[in-house]
Formats: structure tokens, sequence, C-alpha cells
């Protein structure tokens, strides 16, 4: 037991007999946190009905990790005006599918919402949300992680977010997720943490309700949108202002059926100091000429941003890429394999080069490295399978004049 399950003993006693639980309340209750944490054998919760917590400010992690709780009836009439964290009250009650009895809660103290449904992976339906007023909450982070079968959000079109600074991970692994109307008119202004949002949603093949979000204070998207395997069309973020955030790694990873990235050409990613994997297996990728005017003249870590993007045959967009900050360069272009034309790299200063492992690994069809041969990498230190899997590469006289610090084996297994 906690110190916070502590300090609640002395107001209530817990029986456990047949998974029923009986509260035998002696004071009004300020502090309900941890209250039933790691409770797992706990299902009925009728008693709770009498509980009197209108003084009661924190609920955080209440019923945390009761897996087994599938009726909040008892819940219904409680009177929460006075909280001002509910995070994680109801995280990993994996069987709660039915959350109405929610709909009259007063939440409008409230500023904390993170965790707050993480894990209700039978959770389909959150109308019951729709009237809550979180006009004070700055905390969305990770709130429905995890609910796997919901479907749509369309409750959520009315939330008042405007004090919310960080949305990371709200709406991770919401893989049935296929509809984010709900989302159009959110005002994200203040949001400074958006990284990880949708990550993990699947389903998701339409994005256009982001269309209008201002992020111009958001400073990471890492993994925004990772392995949106169905997201084709990214139009929505065309005006975007991404020009104070400073980590892109993963951006779009394993969006695999992505086709077209026109919408990111005026992005101005000045900031950015790492844009590692941000294409990586996005294997329906044909084009980036979109990414000419990228200005990544800040970032370091390029490492596996194209690896495993097995349609491209030319990488034109990156001819006027300033990489010559960049200290890494592993697995860059790593199972391109349809990749014939590198010129666009012949002019890259990589002399801040350290490690250039497995760059060009699994590239089958490249059969000129002519463009590399005026690189200086004497600062890198691994050259590992840099071209391991090239297996029509014949030449590789452009490279006689690398001063590679030692012997290392680039070519073979």
């Amino acid at each position: 037991m906690n110190n916070k399950q502590k300090e609640l003993k002395q107001f209530h006693e817990l029986k456990k007999g047949d998974n029923f639980i009986t509260i035998l309340i002696k004071k009004k209750l300020t502090n309900l946190s941890y209250m039933f944490y790691n409770c797992h054998t706990l299902q009925i919760i009728n008693g709770l009905k009498y509980l009197d917590v209108s003084l009661s400010k924190n609920f955080e992690y209440m019923f945390y990790d009761c897996n087994l709780i599938s009726d909040l009836k008892p819940l219904e009439n409680w009177n929460v005006s006075n909280a001002n964290d509910i995070s994680g009250l109801f995280c990993n009650c994996s069987l709660l599918k039915d959350i109405n009895s929610l709909k009259n809660w007063n939440v409008s103290k409230v500023s904390n919402f993170e965790f707050l449904f993480y894990k209700c992976s039978s959770l389909t339906d959150i109308n019951s949300l729709r009237n809550w007023d979180v006009s004070n909450g700055n905390n969305f982070s990770v709130m429905f992680y995890g609910c796997s079968s919901l479907i749509e959000i369309n409750a959520l079109q009315n939330w008042n977010v405007s004090k919310g600074n960080t949305f990371k991970a709200i709406f991770f692994d919401c893989s049935s997720l296929t509809d984010i109307k709900g989302l159009q008119n959110w005002n994200v202004s203040n949001g400074v943490a958006f990284e990880r949002m949708f990550c993990g949603c699947s389903s998701l093949t339409d994005i256009n309700a982001l269309r209008s979000w201002n992020v111009s204070k958001g400073n990471n998207f890492e993994f925004m949108f990772y392995n949106c395997s169905s997201l084709t069309d990214i139009n929505a973020l065309k005006y975007w202002d991404v020009s104070k955030v400073n980590n892109l790694d993963s951006m779009f990873y394993r969006c695999s059926s992505l086709l077209d990235i026109s919408a990111l050409q005026n992005w101005n990613v000045s900031n950015a100091n790492n844009i590692s994997r941000i294409f990586c297996n996005c294997p329906s990728l044909k084009d980036i000429c979109a990414l000419q005017n990228w200005n990544v003249s800040n970032s370091n870590d390029f490492s596996l941003a194209f690896c495993g993007c097995s349609s491209l045959t030319d990488i034109k967009g990156l001819q006027n890429w300033n990489v010559s900050k960049g200290n890494n360069f592993e697995f860059m272009f790593y199972n391109c394999s349809s990749l014939t034309d590198i010129n666009a790299l012949q002019n890259w200063n990589v002399i801040n080069g350290k490690n250039f492992k497995s760059m060009f690994s699994g590239c089958s069809s490249l059969t000129d490295i002519k463009a590399l041969q005026n690189w200086n990498v004497s600062n890198g230190n691994d050259f590992a399978k840099m071209f391991v899997g090239c297996s029509r590469l014949s030449d590789i006289t452009p490279l006689q004049n690398w001063k590679i610090p030692k012997i290392q084996l680039i070519f073979i297994k």
C-alpha cells in the first residue's frame, strides 16, 4: 500500500468478499487518489454511489488497473465539481465499454486529464463526453492511449482545449480510429508537445480535420503519425507552421500507404535538429522533390531518414540540403531497393559525419556512386556494411580518395 492509500485508510473499509466492495464513510474525503490502485479483483462498485466526493480535488489513478470493472453506474451522481486532477482515473480498465454514467460530470475545474482512459481497450463510444467542459484542461496527453476499439471521436467536436499545452500520445494506438472530424475545430494554439499524437492509428486514412490547426508553438512532432499505415493523403498539413519544431524523428515512419508529400514543400524545418526516420518504411513513396527547399542545416541526425523507401528511384529533392552539421547518416537509404540515381548527393558536405554504417545497404539497383567521389569522410569512424547488398555495383573507384581512418568491412556482410 502506498502512502496515499494509507492516508485514506482512516476513511474507508475495503472488503473483497466475492469481489464486492462496502464502504463505510466517516468523513468527507478530499483526496481519492490511488484509492483502489491495482485492485485487480475488484468488479462490483455499487457501494460507491453513497460516497460523498464533493470536496475531493484529486481523483488521480483512483481505479488504476481495476481491469474487471465494467459498470460505472454507481458513479453517475458523483459531484466532482471540485476536482482538478482526474488523471489516470480509469487507466487500464480494459473491460470498460460504457461510460454513459459520466455524461453529467462537472469537470470544469479539471486541469489534468492525462491517462484518463489509458488502455480502455473495450471502449467504443465516448458520446457521454460530448458536453464536458474541459476549458481548464492543460494536459491531455495519453488520454485515450490504447483505446483500440474506438472508431470515431465526434463527441469531442465542441471541446474547448485552448489552454492545452500537451497533447502527446492522446490517441496513441487507437488502431480502429477512422474518423477524426471531431477535432477540426480544436484550438491547439497553446500546444507545445504533439509527439506520438496519432501514433499507431493504423486505420486512419483522412486527416483533413487538422487542416486549420495552429501548431505554431509546437516543438516536438516525433512519431506523430508513426504506423498510420492507411494514410495516403497529408494535404491537410500544407499550411502548418512548424518553424519552432526541433524534433521530427519518425514523424511519418511506417506510413506505408503514403504516396504524396508535396504538401510539405513549404515547411520551415530550420529549427529541427533531428529528422531521423522521418520517412522510414514509406515503401509507396516515389517522389521526394517536395523536400528540395527544406532547410535542414541544424539537423545532426539523418539516420534511417529514408530507410525502406523501396519505390524511390531517385532522390533529386535532396540536392540542396545542407547536411554539414550531420554526424549520423546510419541506414539513411537502407533497403531503397529501386534507387538508381544518387547524383543529388554530389555536393553534400559530410565533413562532420561520424556514422555511415549501412547507409546504402540493400540498394540493390544502385550501379553508379560517382556522386560520392568528392565526399570528405575523414571524420568518419563507422563505415560498416555501408554498401552491403548493392549487388549491381561494379565500380567503386569513386571511393579511392576517401580517407578512412582504418580498414572496415563496407561491402560484405
